[in-house]
């Protein structure tokens, strides 16, 4: 599924989580801010004709899934947090789709590069 025309998204921006991931052991040992971005693609309708929170998703329980998985899991690389983030709320809270962006902020490397980051795209299965 590329079309998502139809659904609505929520957009959840900026959750801060000091994660310990990264190829260099130093980066996993200190650990370092991640800056988390989803948007998460669904028919609200439902949820909005009848002002019900059961029908939609609760932002509190995303974040704090995102922040229990960036927060105690550990992945040498950002593809691999967003990829696991993105399947635990497709598993979860069952958006059509879900975009997750991992930004690291604070580069442990050489250069002027203010951050990184990683965006990835995930659909739910039926």
């Amino acid at each position: 599924m590329d079309d998502v025309s139809g659904l609505d998204k929520i957009k959840i921006e900026g959750i801060n989580v000091l994660g310990h991931h990264g190829v260099d052991e130093a980066e996993r040992q200190v650990g370092q801010r991640l800056i988390i971005d989803l948007e998460l693609y669904l028919d609200l309708k439902d949820a909005i004709a009848g002002d019900d929170l059961r029908k939609t998703v609760n932002y509190e329980a995303v974040c704090t899934l995102v922040e229990k998985i960036a927060g105690d899991e550990e992945f040498l690389l950002l593809e691999s947090l967003a990829a696991d983030i993105a399947a635990k709320v497709l598993e979860k809270f069952c958006p059509v789709e879900i975009v997750v962006r991992v930004k690291k902020v604070n580069l442990p490397i050489a250069t002027g590069v203010a951050s990184v980051a990683v965006e990835i795209k995930r659909f739910r299965e039926d």
